[in-house]
């Protein structure tokens, strides 16, 4: 790893036990997230950001999982909205049936959250001068927070039998910058074209 990235993980250790919390690095590429496997996740309650040691982009999820840390400690609005939107989404996915209306919301809320994140992973990218490219991180994230779509129509958390975010033609689509507003609306090409990873 390089010398900034090593630096950047020391940040994130004494930042994080400012507030009681610390970094845990699991062993192999993924770990077990609230019954569904992850490469990270930030979690407030058990005071935690954990990465996968083997994860394939290490330094990526730890920019994403530390950017909602940073939500959490700047007290972000659609932050704190969005935890009642992900446990409705949660037991959705779990079979609960809700309201139609009150489910867009809480999926709207979400991917908004996550767009929220990602602006500010592309800033700590810069501020740190991280060995990451900003645009392919931009196409990464935009295609993550439009796979909120296919979540929706599928009901699943992961409706993906081959993931999109390494393919080359579904990311040569994807808008390389935030400016997008992709929590709002997806295009349909980029939705055609996920939904047939789903097949």
């Amino acid at each position: 790893m390089h010398t900034r990235n090593h630096q950047f993980v020391s940040h994130v250790k004494h930042h994080l036990a400012q507030y009681g919390m610390r970094l845990v690095i699991g062993r192999g590429k993924l770990l077990n997230c609230g019954g569904y496997r992850c490469e990270g996740y930030f979690n407030e309650g058990e005071k935690i950001i954990k990465i996968a040691k083997q994860a394939t982009n290490f330094l990526e999820t730890l920019v994403h999982e530390y950017c909602h840390f940073l939500q959490y400690i700047n007290n972000s609005k659609i932050y704190l909205k969005s935890d009642k939107a992900i446990l409705m989404v949660d037991a959705w996915f779990a079979g609960k049936e809700f309201n139609q209306e009150k489910l867009e919301k809480a999926f709207f809320i979400i991917r908004a959250m996550e767009r929220d994140c990602e602006k500010r992973a592309i800033k700590i990218i810069k501020k740190f001068n991280l060995q990451i490219d900003t645009k392919m991180y931009a196409k990464r994230a935009n295609c993550y927070i439009y796979s909120h779509f296919l979540m929706e129509k599928t009901r699943k958390f992961y409706a993906y039998k081959k993931s999109p975010y390494r393919s080359p033609i579904v990311l040569k689509i994807m808008p390389s910058s935030m400016a997008v507003l992709s929590h709002r609306t997806i295009p349909p090409k980029i939705y055609s074209m996920l939904e047939s990873f789903t097949i």
